[in-house]
């Protein structure tokens, strides 16, 4: 009975021994949620105190999470004094923790603290006297 019982563990323990079947895991297609297109809509804040909305459409980021890139298409032609970030074109973007705050950094260049949910996202510098950018799907 005791060899039966060793001959079980044995058989237990090579069956589960690992997940290691030689295929790599995926990583999340989405780990940030900005994978897919997004509309900036509102720009607030700055010194002179700008208050400038947007028709989705004008000014588009498709963001893609698997290559860290986001391809701007910035059609704002009404306005060349409106601070609307990127003219068209693709460009490197991470998320980074500084004390304790996502921030959003694209093209090198840190746009400030980050706030995500389902179908919006802002980007907010106001506590430097810059701008609070909002997006939506």
């Amino acid at each position: 009975m005791k060899h039966f019982i060793y001959i079980v563990f044995l058989f237990a323990m090579i069956g589960c021994s690992g997940d290691d079947d030689g295929n790599p895991v995926d990583p999340a297609p989405n780990p940030s949620g900005l994978t897919g297109i997004w509309n900036l809509v509102n720009i607030t804040g700055g010194f002179a105190g700008v208050n400038e909305n947007f028709e989705k459409g004008i000014i588009v980021w498709d963001f893609d999470d698997t290559k860290k890139r986001v391809e701007v298409t910035n059609n704002n032609a009404a306005s060349s004094s409106t601070e609307d970030l990127f003219p068209t074109g693709t460009y490197a973007f991470s998320i980074v923790t500084i004390d304790g705050n996502k921030e959003l950094i694209v093209n090198d260049r840190n746009l400030g603290n980050f706030e995500i949910t389902t179908d919006e996202f802002i980007i907010d510098e106001q506590f430097k006297d810059g701008f609070r950018y909002t997006f939506q799907r």
